[in-house]
């Protein structure tokens, strides 16, 4: 058995004999703690390997975070361009409309003047209509009354063109200082539009013929001359009295009217 005086004799001895050295390794060191040193430099490289991966994961995560970033940029600037474009169309729709709203309120205006002015010359149209009918009333009453079997028709009250016999509005005006008629119905009187006199064949007195005349007859016509009519049964008692309204039209429900009144309807065109 071979000893050795020194610690460094054996050192001496295993330096010169490696193989010694391995065999004292071997039963000295366990097989784990011999590929230490391999599994660190296996550790290591793994290590190495996963800061490389790492890395390249961060940098991949970076350049999408920047990618998203970019594109969150994008989206913002594009939401702004929407919202300015979108603020400047209602501002424009709203100005738009703005206007519209003041053309609207000044044609309502121009149509209401327009409405305004056709009601006048409607009423202007309507009151030279009258006038022609009146007046062609004038010259036709003769005929009409003629065919009636009267003579002697002479008008002795029409508002156009005006006539106004003395006779007859001073047995008018005698009646209302009287009292046997109204102010109101003194006027009714001289509103009339014809007041003819006439003599019929078979009586001694006198006719009377009130008539109003209207382009287009209605029963406001009709119950004006009825009421002329009624007065003037008081103002001349001993006489006949008739009413008629004369025009160019008449619908049938107005003229059924005249007829339950009374009243004989006239209409140009038959004349």
């Amino acid at each position: 058995m071979t000893t050795y005086a020194t610690v460094e004799g054996m050192l001496e001895v295993l330096d010169a004999n490696p193989e010694l050295l391995e065999a004292l390794r071997a039963r000295i060191l366990t097989r784990e703690f011999m590929e230490l040193p391999r599994m660190v430099l296996e550790l290591s490289e793994s290590q190495i390997r996963l800061e490389s991966a790492l890395r390249e994961f961060m940098e991949a995560t970076n350049a999408r975070l920047y990618s998203l970033e970019s594109m969150a940029a994008k989206l913002s600037a594009s939401q702004i361009r929407l919202e300015n474009t979108l603020r400047e169309f209602m501002e424009a729709t709203n100005a738009r409309l703005d206007s519209l709203e003041s053309a609207v309120v000044v044609l309502q205006r121009d149509m209401g003047e327009v409405k305004e002015t056709l009601g006048v010359v409607q009423q202007d149209i309507s009151a030279i209509k009258g006038r022609h009918v009146e007046t062609d009333l004038q010259g036709k009453i003769h005929g009409i009354l003629g065919m009636r079997q009267m003579r002697r028709v002479r008008v002795v009250r029409a508002g156009y063109p005006a006539v106004s016999l003395p006779k007859f509005c001073d047995s008018v005006s005698e009646s209302l200082e009287e009292g046997r008629i109204t102010d109101e119905e003194y006027v009714r009187v001289m509103e009339t539009d014809l007041i003819a006199r006439a003599r019929r064949r078979g009586f001694d007195g006198s006719v009377y013929v009130a008539v109003e005349a209207s382009n287009r007859l209605d029963r406001g016509d009709v119950d004006r001359v009825e009421r002329t009519r009624r007065i003037l049964a008081t103002v001349f008692p001993q006489s006949e009295i008739r009413a008629m309204v004369y025009g160019v039209e008449i619908s049938d429900e107005d003229r059924r009217h005249a007829e339950s009144r009374g009243v004989e309807t006239l209409l140009e065109r038959a004349y």
